[in-house]
């Protein structure tokens, strides 16, 4: 009987798979995909360099990521684009700027091949066993061990272990087997697409930018970032929902709206795409010999740094747990205390960032009246998806008055923004 058994060969399985397997246990990695190296899912693939983000500091060089705070280093040789500039930009084209006046990065664009292929290499190296183009089908938790029914290269059987961590991602499809999802309802079912374009005109490269209105997208943000695959491409990140395709919306930002002209001579070299249902985020992420770890705990990505800080801190749980200790409500605390979407109140945090969601709360004159006053100041230098808004609203409610007095009915629809400021959410 195995140690340990993690399904999940992404960023958090392969970090628990090492750290586990540093600790003297027995570890296999199981992985539907053929080749871990394969990225098909959209993903958001920047290592973010804000101080204390998901309550880290994250420093990289000389081959390495250097996790300053949690205490350990992952190897990383692939390529990294600096992020200079955070934009965002309005439907009549007035940009509001998130920089630091020196233009050091606030975020680094990598590969995530190069990522996982260094993280795979070092499981290896350390003994962890891989079982790629494996499924796990179902499973149950023995009390003493957990067993795994799976589907792969192998036929059909069954394999056991001690502990069994969860790093699927976003679906939680083995945490809802297991139980863990017990009173949890999917929110929603949001689709993405992820396009990498050659050939763009006038688009700031090391940027990170986001185009606001309904001439862009009637519900969301467009998003738009660097690219390792060659030093003039750009992603491009599409939302949809439900019968509201990705690929209908791209279409229209390419022929019918403000960045038509920046697009026409833009070539599609590579198309990515995921969908996840969206659950609230598990404040106990254990149950029994059974830990989720990163997305599949989580409401929302916890990105690829966070992943990483998941997987040590699990597998260092493992190892703590067959030692006898409490291994599992250690990292429940951390993972309670380290992300920010984790809070004693979900509901609360959704409507807080419900309220300051640019585009669900403005029609497109109020997003340009609003950046227009905006757009000569200087605005704190983040990547922070959290702070950003924060940091937009609070720069926004500086000029309350002036608000006040030319759009009265605006002032208004921003009630709800200023009572969380006088609540001191943000």
């Amino acid at each position: 009987m195995k140690d340990l058994i993690i399904v999940g060969a992404g960023p958090a399985g392969l970090l628990a798979g090492f750290t586990a397997a540093q600790k003297g246990l027995s570890v296999t990695i199981i992985e539907m995909k053929r080749d871990i190296t394969t990225v098909n899912r959209a993903c958001s693939a920047q290592f973010v360099l804000d101080e204390g983000y998901e309550g880290e500091t994250l420093k990289a060089g000389d081959g390495k990521l250097l996790f300053t705070k949690n205490g350990f280093e992952v190897p990383y040789r692939g390529k990294l684009v600096p992020i200079l500039h955070n934009y965002m930009y309005s439907p009549k084209g007035h940009r509001v700027a998130f920089e630091h006046e020196d233009l050091r990065p606030t975020a680094l664009k990598f590969d995530k091949k190069e990522l996982l292929r260094g993280l795979l290499e070092q499981c290896e190296k350390a003994g962890v066993e891989v079982r790629t183009n494996t499924m796990a089908l179902k499973g149950r938790d023995n009390g003493k061990s957990v067993v795994l029914t799976l589907r792969g290269d192998r036929g059909q059987y069954e394999l056991e272990a001690k502990k069994l961590i969860i790093a699927e991602g976003v679906n939680r499809r083995l945490t809802s087997i297991f139980g863990l999802n017990k009173g949890y309802q999917c929110m929603g079912i949001p689709l993405t697409c992820e396009y990498t374009l050659e050939g763009t005109e006038g688009i700031p490269h090391n940027s990170w930018i986001q185009y606001y209105g309904d001439v862009y997208h009637p519900f969301m943000e467009i998003m738009v970032g660097e690219s390792t695959e060659s030093d003039d491409a750009l992603e491009f990140t599409v939302m949809g929902l439900g019968d509201m395709r990705p690929a209908a919306f791209f279409e229209k930002l390419v022929k019918d709206s403000p960045l038509t002209p920046n697009l026409k001579n833009a070539r599609i070299i590579q198309r990515k795409g995921c969908g996840c249902c969206n659950y609230l985020s598990l404040s106990k992420p254990y149950h029994g010999n059974v830990l989720a770890i990163g997305d599949s705990a989580a409401h929302i990505e916890v990105i690829n740094q966070g992943a990483m800080m998941c997987g040590y801190h699990a597998g260092n749980a493992v190892a703590d747990e067959l030692d006898g200790k409490k291994g599992f409500e250690a990292y429940a605390k951390w993972w309670n205390d380290a992300f920010e979407f984790n809070c004693d109140d979900p509901m609360e945090q959704l409507k807080l960032y419900g309220a300051l969601s640019i585009k669900r709360t403005l029609a497109d004159d109020e997003i340009d009246y609003l950046f227009s006053m905006l757009a000569d100041e200087k605005h704190c230098g983040h990547f922070n998806q959290y702070e950003v808004p924060k940091n937009f609203w609070t720069d926004v409610l500086k000029h309350n008055e002036e608000i006040r007095k030319d759009r009265p009915a605006l002032f208004d629809k921003l009630a709800a923004i200023r009572t969380f400021k006088e609540q001191g959410k943000f």
